[in-house]
This record gives C-alpha cells, sequence and structure tokens, in this order.
C-alpha cells in the first residue's frame, strides 16, 4: 500500500483536547467516518482521525473512487439501541467541534478557489469570505505603503488608476501584486486606520504582470 500523507495545507487545526477525544473515540467506539484522500495519497479530509489512528496503530483500508457515490461503512459489530453507538453518534460530531480554523491558511485556500467554478462549493458565503478576509488583515503587521501618498506624487510621479467591480477581480489584484495591509499614519489623536496599500512602484507592478520576466 501507498504511504499516505497529512495535508500539509491544511486549514483545520486540531489542538490537544480535540486530539484526545479523537483518540479516546477510536480507542473505545472504533473507526466512524471514513477520511478522503486524493489520486497522490495525500489527505483531503480526515487529518485529525488518521494521525491519531497512526498512533494507535489501526490498519487502513483503502476504496477507488472517482467521487460520483457515497460510500457508506456499516459497522456490523452496532445495532441502532447500543450505547456505544450512540457514544460514536456524539463524538463523531463533537470532535469535528473541537477543531477550528487557522485563518490565515483558510483565507490563501479561499483565494486560490475563488476564481475557479467550485467557488459556490466551499460552503462560505460572500459576506463569510469578506469578513474572514478583514479578520486576517487586520492581524497582519502594520507596514508602511510603498509609495506614500502627497499632493507630490501626482506633481512628479506617472501614475495610473485602477478600479474593480467584483470581488473576484479585487481578490486576483492582491494576489498578483502582493497587497498588503497598510496602517494610516497621518491620524492625529492615536487614531488607528488601516486599508489595503493600493499606490505601487510601477517598475514592480510591471515585473509582476510580466512574470518577474522583465
Amino acid at each position: 500500500m501507498a504511504k499516505m500523507s497529512l495535508d500539509p495545507r491544511n486549514a483545520r487545526v486540531h489542538d490537544k483536547k480535540n486530539e484526545n477525544a479523537i483518540a479516546q473515540s477510536l480507542r473505545k467506539n472504533g473507526a466512524g467516518r471514513s477520511i478522503v484522500i486524493d489520486s497522490e495519497n495525500v489527505i483531503i479530509g480526515g487529518n485529525g482521525v488518521f494521525d491519531e489512528a497512526q498512533k494507535l496503530g489501526l490498519p487502513v483500508r483503502i476504496i477507488e473512487s472517482d467521487g460520483s457515490e457515497l460510500i457508506a461503512i456499516r459497522r456490523t459489530d452496532l445495532k441502532t439501541s447500543d450505547a456505544k453507538r450512540k457514544a460514536l453518534a456524539i463524538a463523531d460530531n463533537r470532535c469535528s467541534d473541537l477543531s477550528y480554523f487557522d485563518e490565515l491558511r483558510l483565507n490563501e485556500l479561499v483565494k486560490e478557489v475563488s476564481s475557479t467554478e467550485f467557488a459556490d462549493a466551499i460552503g462560505f458565503d460572500q459576506r463569510e469570505i469578506d469578513k474572514l478576509i478583514e479578520s486576517v488583515e487586520l492581524k497582519q503587521p502594520a507596514i508602511q505603503s510603498e509609495v506614500e501618498f502627497a499632493e507630490e506624487l501626482m506633481e512628479y510621479h506617472n501614475y495610473i488608476v485602477l478600479y474593480f467591480d467584483n470581488d473576484i477581480d479585487w481578490l486576483q489584484a492582491q494576489s498578483l501584486f502582493s497587497l498588503k495591509t497598510v496602517k494610516d499614519s497621518h491620524l492625529m489623536g492615536g487614531q488607528e486606520r488601516r486599508g489595503i496599500g493600493r499606490v505601487l512602484n510601477g517598475a514592480k507592478a510591471l515585473n509582476a504582470l510580466l512574470g518577474g520576466n522583465r
């Protein structure tokens, strides 16, 4: 059997409490739902379960599928009235609740999917995505913009203005030009305002558009 591996970009965090809950359920209730791997044997869903199962030495049986059917696992040792069956049902949901998202990793993955046909199949609506992006930006360290806003900018530099009428193009622009959250240093009285830096060095922007071949 080919060696399976954890997803290095898994956006789900499993802390010690979560790991212990998964391990205890596997020990006493046995395996519940299956995990999912891709064609390269990297785990798509079930990283936490696989990690704890490996520690317990549980064997893994792979079932091939192209995703066009739902695969059900029949636990032949459990009846509907069994206490063990009820415990497994509770633990299955509780273990999921105990894990949480790494917002930075999730944000990166959402950006990569947002411009594809699968953007509406990730379980997040646009309002939730906007809230995620805002949360991640606010947690980024404040940096000064590459070019300061000033009258001299308009007087002594050639410039262009780009505008975006949809979030998908704006997200792509943020990624392409590596736009970062910046802090407005001109506010008085200890006030602070942050936003996405939009004034770029023209030569560097052209280089990014040309794929670094300039």
